[in-house]
């Protein structure tokens, strides 16, 4: 059995990292941009027409604030994960496998609940795929500990 990551699932996993990370970028420092507000509530959220945009993105900015966080936590720990395959492997592909599962699971949940299903496409297949060969590596780790 392969007991490493190879180049596309390493990718993958880079992939799934920095969308992580480009919506922190996206929620915290650019969401009051006026291209940035307008693409996302249409894509998630529709508002009420008694909104425009710009007040409706004034509302929800705590809130976009906080799920950019969430994201980043995310992106740091798929580095985390990352780094650590070359100290404790299991470890890695612990967090590397909690990264992925949680953007899969993110994807799904983006897709039933918005408009925006090329985003939950591209949160969720690539992170399924590294997911799928992951696991499997991080079960073997776990194995060799016992």
């Amino acid at each position: 059995m392969i007991s490493t990551l190879n180049t596309l699932t390493k990718a993958l996993v880079i992939f799934v990292i920095f969308d992580f990370f480009m919506f922190f970028v996206l929620e915290v420092i650019f969401w009051m941009q006026p291209f940035v507000y307008t693409i996302l509530l249409e894509m998630f959220n529709n508002p009420p027409k008694t909104l425009d945009f710009s007040t409706h993105a004034l509302v929800l900015k705590k809130l976009f604030i906080n799920q950019g966080f969430y994201n980043l936590f995310f992106a740091v720990g798929g580095l985390a994960g990352l780094y650590y395959l070359n100290k404790n492997k299991a470890v890695g592909y612990a967090l590397i496998t909690l990264v992925c599962f949680s953007a899969v699971g993110a994807g799904i949940i983006l897709a039933i609940t918005s408009k925006a299903y090329i985003l939950a496409f591209l949160q969720t297949v690539p992170a399924a795929f590294a997911l799928f060969k992951v696991y499997p590596l991080f079960k073997n780790e776990l194995n060799k500990s016992n």
